[in-house]
């Protein structure tokens, strides 16, 4: 290599050094020593490479812009140089990189087609790429999410992911125990979770933080629930950790990776609109659920009215005991009450009845009472709820609406607009159903 280029080249591609993500070629010349990471970055570029051609043809890509954010020294966007996009361009936070790309280029005598541009996720401007590549950044970033959030702005097909990560088998069933994951998204979603790891990280190296920082190791599962929620869809773990480790490092160190290829749907709606359907389905639930009077008026004259029905026996005799159980017992119980009630509204609701029994049982009768065509009785009870200090939240919430529903049959406008508006207060994402 030194017979190739002179002391003077090669003291200046030494001094823009080091060059340690990848191998620059031109002929027999090499520059470039990967060190603990050789061959790494040929691994995802192929499959970056793959993952284009497999989507993409030649003539759509003739079109296509492609970004590479945190493009290092363009090494990158130099191996995809023979497809022919319209436009490339990298993202880069450190100047000293560009300018070492551009040596390294001009020493080597290497054509260029690609613009390289100072920025980070927290800069990427308003273009929008067909095509974007974010290799060898989030783990040295401050916050993963908010970067994607970032990235997703300026993406309009597909994104590529390359990213250290950590071992899934951290995401344990104690793991899940501790962080309950007992929010209404999961009622509509697998029970999906992750982690990430969090260490200092100074602004020491090339290819490290842009300044000294809290950086994050993200699961796998991490990175996809990001891009679930941003919108992404058929979302491909291309180069799962174990096939990563095998391919590339074979146990020589301690690192996992992953290359994620995920797509977006150009008509897809708005981001929140799965949440938006979720809560409505959610609401309209717990709503058209109506128990029979049976079963609903025992437990309200025992817990509203502290009068002993018979009927808490001989219709509501497994919610009584479950209610009446002390806390230890009430896990077995609440097993069981799946063998009376196997409609799934109907086993949340007499579960959470163990919560501010009063006022969420109250809230029943009403909805039986009002199913009955009794609107006085029901608006009594209902707003015995609502009229009550501290009484349960959802309980009110739910009130609101039924009490709306209940004037607006009756005729009486002011009354009904009164409600409805009290429900949206309560809660803004509220179904206007």
């Amino acid at each position: 290599m030194n017979n190739s280029l002179s002391d003077e080249q090669v003291e200046t591609l030494n001094a823009y050094g080091p060059y340690t993500m990848a191998v620059w070629t031109a002929g027999d010349i090499k520059v470039g020593n990967e060190e603990g990471l050789k061959g790494r970055s040929a691994f995802f570029v192929k499959r970056i490479r793959e993952s284009i051609l497999e989507n993409f043809t030649l003539d759509e890509i003739k079109k296509f812009s492609i970004l590479d954010i945190g493009c290092n020294d363009g090494w990158v966007l130099h191996q995809l140089s023979d497809l022919p996009f319209a436009r490339m361009v990298g993202v880069e936070p450190r100047e000293k990189n560009i300018t070492k790309g551009k040596k390294v280029r001009e020493i080597l005598n290497l054509p260029n087609r690609v613009e390289y541009k100072l920025g980070d996720t927290e800069n990427l401007g308003e273009e929008v790429f067909d095509i974007v590549l974010c290799v060898g950044v989030l783990y040295h970033v401050e916050s993963i999410p908010n970067a994607l959030k970032n990235i997703r702005k300026v993406c309009k097909k597909m994104l590529f992911i390359e990213s250290r990560c950590l071992s899934s088998e951290y995401v344990t069933p104690q793991l899940k125990y501790e962080i309950e994951m007992r929010d209404v998204v999961y009622k509509y979603k697998d029970q999906v979770c992750g982690l990430t790891a969090q260490k200092f990280e100074s602004s020491y190296n090339d290819g490290s933080a842009k300044e000294f920082s809290i950086v994050n190791i993200p699961t796998v599962e991490s990175l996809t629930m990001s891009l679930n929620i941003l919108g992404f869809e058929n979302i491909k773990i291309v180069a799962d950790p174990k096939f990563y480790r095998d391919a590339v490092w074979k146990n020589k160190r301690p690192l996992n990776g992953v290359c994620i290829a995920a797509f977006l749907n150009s008509d897809k709606k708005k981001l929140n609109s799965e949440e938006t359907l979720w809560l409505s389905a959610y609401e309209k639930g717990h709503e058209e659920t109506i128990f029979k009077e049976e079963f609903i008026k025992p437990l309200y004259n025992y817990y509203c009215l502290g009068k002993y029905d018979m009927g808490l026996i001989s219709h509501a005799g497994g919610t009584f005991l479950y209610l009446s159980s002390p806390d230890w017992l009430s896990g077995l119980l609440g097993s069981m009450l799946h063998y009376w009630h196997k409609d799934k509204y109907e086993l949340e609701i007499i579960k959470n009845f163990r919560y501010s029994p009063r006022d969420k049982i109250s809230l029943e009768y009403g909805k039986v009472l009002f199913a009955k065509n009794e609107p006085d009785r029901a608006i009594s009870i209902l707003k015995s709820v609502t009229t009550r200090m501290n009484a349960d939240w959802r309980a009110v919430y739910r009130s609101f609406k039924i009490l709306s529903q209940i004037y607006k049959k009756l005729g009486l406008k002011k009354e009904e607009d009164h409600y409805m508006k009290l429900y949206f207060t309560c809660n803004s994402k509220a179904s206007k159903e």
